[in-house]
């Protein structure tokens, strides 16, 4: 099971010191690639061909990106790996590849899903390959590292890239009603009494001010889980799920601002589709329809993300995307090889330049090229998106699924149609556990 917090000074220390090696490498000191440059040191390079299947568990990885920042880096350094992409859909889960023996070599996947993939057994310690590709951990960002690794320092992937957070908004909203743009520094209750001042029906138009997105977004900030991973039991029936479900009504109650469906998972849809939603606190747009929505006549821009009361200056807790080896696999040797080039100076650089991604690399310079390439964002003000920072990722269970979160879903709108809060949080609690008790691994 995966860490709670970072991992601890000396367990991570270790972590680096096995895989950059003793020969006085200085840490992040690197070669082209900016890994190992001690020529003593050179990775010894397994080159018999492979055809790696790559799983992608999610969306945030387009076919494009596939190609730039995977297949054609990997070719040009190892011309003998191929990649065989598969995403996740119907027929093509990770439950229904392993049915099928169709298990792939890498995983692309979430941190939250690290708990359920290692109780299948897919996920081990993949220090040592790392040390044989001359991977250099101390050139990670320490928290996003701690996120693919376990309490012990063992490592299960390499962080790709992490989402930040920000307040999007639509300029032309708050011109059209005399209001004063949203600024940075603003608190939850800020931006609610701001969202009040421009949720209105117009010319039959309803222009709402403020969507959230889910109460599971609205969650993250605080690091709650719904699960606890050392137990297996439910969560939610405790103070920081009585925050989240209190924001929230809040939020949706403003007059004129409850969507038609709650926790749709649509707000990004409304906001750079139907361009009637004044702001929305979300992760990174940049990369994901924004530059396409203001072509078609978006005029937005954005400030640091929200702050609940007592928590300044922080964004949802680190939501980092890893690449992982199956230790199924019989190619993990090159799987360690494409991991090594996905997650070099190079690519991150360009991923940093062309995707506005936040790399997994501490480098300043990865910051500094954010969106560096992408016209559309020019005059933008990014700078406030390193005004806050991420707290350290909670652990998962590898019950905290999509089930168990519609459950606390459904609880919400029962909470938002009347019900009292104590008594919907204690009834998602018992709920989720029956859940967990019918679906238990063996």
């Amino acid at each position: 099971m995966r860490r709670s917090k970072t991992i601890t000074a000396l367990t991570l220390l270790a972590a680096i010191a096995v895989v950059t090696g003793c020969g006085g490498n200085k840490p992040g000191a690197g070669g082209e690639n900016g890994q190992s440059a001690d020529a003593s040191k050179k990775p010894v390079v397994n080159t018999s061909p492979a055809t790696l299947k790559l799983y992608l568990s999610n969306s945030s990885l387009s076919d494009q990106d596939v190609i730039t920042l995977i297949e054609e880096p990997v070719k040009k350094l190892y011309p003998h790996i191929s990649v065989e992409t598969v995403r996740n859909g119907k027929g093509t889960t990770i439950e229904e590849l392993l049915a099928t023996g169709q298990t792939p070599d890498i995983f692309y996947t979430n941190i939250a899903d690290i708990g359920k993939y290692k109780r299948y057994g897919l996920l081990g310690d993949i220090t040592p390959l790392l040390k044989t590709n001359g991977v250099d951990l101390s050139r990670f960002d320490p928290q996003m590292l701690a996120g693919a690794s376990s309490e012990q320092g063992e490592v299960y992937g390499l962080p790709f890239f992490a989402h930040f957070n920000a307040n999007y908004y639509n300029k032309a909203i708050f011109d059209k009603f005399g209001t004063p743009y949203p600024q940075d520094g603003m608190t939850w209750e800020d931006v609610i009494e701001l969202a009040k001042k421009v949720s209105r029906v117009d010319s039959g138009v309803t222009y709402r001010g403020l969507d959230p997105d889910t109460i599971a977004r609205l969650a993250m900030p605080l690091a709650i889980t719904l699960v606890d991973p050392k137990t297996n039991k439910a969560t939610v029936n405790s103070d920081g799920w009585r925050t989240v479900f209190t924001l929230a009504k809040e939020i949706w109650s403003i007059p004129n601002n409850k969507p038609d469906k709650l926790n749709s998972f649509q707000a990004r849809n409304w906001f750079m589709q139907d361009q009637n939603i004044a702001m929305l606190p979300y992760n990174n747009l940049l990369n994901i329809g924004l530059e396409e929505a203001t072509k078609n006549g978006l005029n937005w821009d954005l400030v640091q993300y929200p702050s609940y009361k007592g928590k300044p200056n922080l964004y949802a807790f680190v939501d980092a995307q890893i690449f992982s080896i199956s230790q199924t696999s019989k190619y993990k040797e090159q799987a360690a090889q494409l991991l090594s080039v996905v997650t070099s100076n190079e690519v991150q650089l360009k991923s940093a330049r062309t995707t506005a991604r936040f790399s997994s690399l501490k480098d300043p310079a990865m910051k500094e090229a954010l969106g560096a390439d992408m016209p559309f964002l020019k005059g933008k003000n990014l700078k406030s998106i390193f005004k806050s920072t991420a707290p350290a990722a909670p652990a998962f269970s590898p019950y905290d699924s999509s089930d168990v979160r519609n459950i606390s879903f459904k609880s919400f709108e029962e909470y938002m149609k009347g019900k009292d809060l104590n008594t919907a949080l204690r009834e998602a609690e018992e709920k989720i556990n029956q859940w967990i008790e019918t679906n238990k691994m063996k």
